[in-house]
């Protein structure tokens, strides 16, 4: 159900479905999570912070209404280690212009969101669904509010607005697919979209 998109290629042939976009939050009491829509006939957003498991569960229903679609999570969708074994970057986008790695800080925080609230998903809506991961990277001062943020993630992924995009490298990468689903085939690391503010 869960299905990586690893490549700009392989999003150009799903730029068709709906698109949903979450900025990962794991907060107890507060709507921490900013959520957006967009069906794949329009050009309208709908977009609102909500608590974790109300995002959870929104994202789930849109999931099983369109059986198909594109899910942007702002938070790391994979995990990097080197030939020892030890964490390390999966990029220059996570070393510069300060360490933002996946394991670090609000990055480790958010990759244990996304494991839950992914699992969340697979064990909700039915396994013929699909579902196309695409990993979201704002940081610092660009993280502002946060259903913004998943507007212009949404917006980003359309075309509608510069970014860029990176593949996570490293000599052993994990996808977050395979965090949730371990009996699932080994999985490629979704592509990161990292939006450009001016």
């Amino acid at each position: 159900m869960l299905i990586s998109v690893s490549s700009q290629a392989q999003l150009d042939t799903l730029r068709r479905l709906p698109i949903i976009a979450v900025d990962m939050g794991f907060s107890s009491r507060t709507a921490s999570c900013g959520y957006a829509f967009r069906s794949g006939h329009s050009s309208q957003t709908v977009s609102g912070n909500k608590k974790f498991n109300e995002c959870l569960r929104a994202v789930a229903t849109q999931i099983s209404d369109c059986k198909e679609l594109l899910l942007i999570l702002e938070a790391p969708l994979s995990a990097a280690f080197d030939q020892p074994g030890n964490p390390q970057p999966r990029g220059e986008f996570e070393r510069a212009p300060k360490p933002r790695w996946w394991s670090l800080g609000a990055g480790a925080a958010m990759s244990l969101a996304a494991m839950y609230f992914l699992q969340g998903i697979v064990k909700t809506v039915s396994a013929e669904c699909r579902c196309h991961l695409i990993e979201g990277f704002v940081v610092g001062a660009d993280s502002g509010n946060d259903a913004d943020v998943a507007e212009t993630l949404i917006s980003c992924c359309a075309g509608e607005r510069e970014c860029s995009w990176k593949s996570p490298q490293s000599p052993k990468l994990v996808s977050v697919i395979n965090w949730v689903e371990p009996h699932a085939s080994p999985a490629p690391a979704p592509i990161v979209l990292i939006p450009t503010f001016a």
